[in-house]
């Protein structure tokens, strides 16, 4: 296990006296299990290490039954295995938590990712499910066999002790777990040897970060100008496109967001799999994004950790997170890692951008030698209107009080995250 993902060759620390301008101190701390060696501090049943990694089905496990509330009504018995992670103390109140996975499912398998906290009085809250996910959309295979299944967060869990927002555990005051459990499950159709492959999980928690946990501006620690090569795709010039998805538009700014780092790595969709994809004015990449994050029961393309997952197909590894301030950003830049924020202001917090939004992605690709965030913003009209500047103050300002700093983190393997700040919570 891996709390904030402090992993053997990351790169070297900066000058610590850098760090120490990056961040306040907000409890924030992502604690992440990776690949079969992290799992092992969990417990599992009817699950084994796969040739590729990560954990995949045994046989003999336990058989249930699942009944898609967007497909044809007809339950499907599935054989499970489940992983449990060990009991993590966070060491402070958690108020807020947010799970992401990467996991590999072919035709027919699934997913689910649960949360549960336990309270200053020992007793456990239920187990909340995070997400119900299938990495792709055969509904209904030439084979006759089972198809997968439509990905979907759950609603109606909300109880005495949490709510449950789409992605987001929330809990209710007097109820703040002190320590959490995550755990996976993976499914299969009854009778069939092919199963799902879970890479890694990784959860978010948080104290709770009133907009008075913001105190300023953070110090640009860079010096330079930096712009990653990032490719600009608009949102909206889907716009009309596939109204059964959303219609493009305003509402793809999640997939958008996530396309252009996905491709900042060179990692593409297959041709084939662009094939009879509709988009008049290109890139249909981002339609196919957008299929493929769609969250049935949210009725939306903006489920953070379904954007995070749908990443980790292409080989990325991908996490969902919050960073303090625009400094921590600049650590990932520095370290050739774009990022993507989630955020909303009203036109007058950050007139610089011409519009207001109640939620909206952006990416983070750098920043200029006075210190301003460099972005790709999907809002822009066309590709050429994407790549923006926005003001330091008032970006990090709206980024920090909308969101407290929600974060997509994805990067290869290969390409290292920074290391994590010393004298705070670990939250990468």
């Amino acid at each position: 296990m891996t709390q904030a993902g402090i992993a053997a060759g990351a790169v070297p620390a900066t000058d610590a006296a850098e760090q120490g301008t990056a961040a306040s101190d907000n409890q924030i701390t992502l604690t992440t299990w990776d690949g079969v060696r992290d799992f092992r501090a969990g417990e599992s049943s009817n699950l084994r290490p796969g040739a590729h990694g990560g954990l995949v089905l045994r046989g003999g496990g336990e058989i249930v039954e699942y009944t898609d509330p967007f497909g044809d009504g007809t339950p499907v018995s599935y054989e499970t295995g489940r992983w449990t992670s060990p009991v993590v103390e966070t060491g402070y109140a958690i108020d807020e938590s947010v799970s992401s996975w990467n996991a590999r499912t072919p035709t027919g398998t699934w997913v689910e990712i649960e949360f549960r906290g336990r309270k200053a009085d020992g007793t456990w809250t239920k187990w909340f499910v995070m997400g119900r996910w299938a990495s792709d959309d055969e509904f209904a295979p030439a084979d006759g066999g089972v198809g997968d299944i439509h990905r979907t967060s759950v609603n109606g869990q909300t109880d005495d002790d949490a709510y449950l927002f789409t992605d987001t555990f929330v809990a209710k005051s007097g109820n703040e777990p002190e320590a959490f459990q995550t755990r996976a499950t993976l499914y299969r159709p009854e009778g069939t040897r092919v199963s799902p492959r879970l890479d890694s999980v990784s959860t978010m928690t948080n104290e709770y970060l009133p907009d008075s946990h913001y105190t300023g501006t953070s110090d640009f620690t860079l010096g330079r100008e930096v712009s990653l090569d990032v490719p600009q795709y608009s949102q909206n010039i889907h716009r009309g496109e596939y109204p059964e998805f959303g219609g493009g538009g305003q509402v793809w700014c999640s997939p958008t967001s996530s396309t252009m780092v996905i491709y900042s790595y060179g990692r593409e969709v297959p041709a084939e799999e662009l094939e009879g994809i509709e988009a008049p004015n290109g890139d249909p990449q981002v339609d196919y994004a957008a299929m493929n994050t769609w969250d049935y029961t949210y009725e939306g393309a903006g489920n953070w950790p379904f954007n995070a997952a749908y990443a980790s197909t292409f080989g990325l590894e991908s996490f969902v997170t919050r960073l303090r301030s625009l400094a921590e950003a600049e650590k990932f830049v520095a370290a050739g890692i774009p990022l993507v924020f989630s955020i909303n202001f009203e036109a007058e917090e950050m007139p610089e951008a011409g519009y207001e939004t109640d939620g909206h992605l952006v990416v983070l690709r750098g920043f200029t030698a006075e210190g301003d965030p460099i972005l790709n913003d999907p809002h822009g009209a066309t590709n050429d209107a994407v790549r923006v500047v926005y003001t330091r103050e008032n970006f990090e300002r709206v980024w920090q009080t909308s969101t407290d700093g929600l974060t997509y983190v994805y990067h290869p393997k290969d390409v290292k995250l920074p290391r994590n700040l010393p004298g705070v919570t670990p939250n990468w």
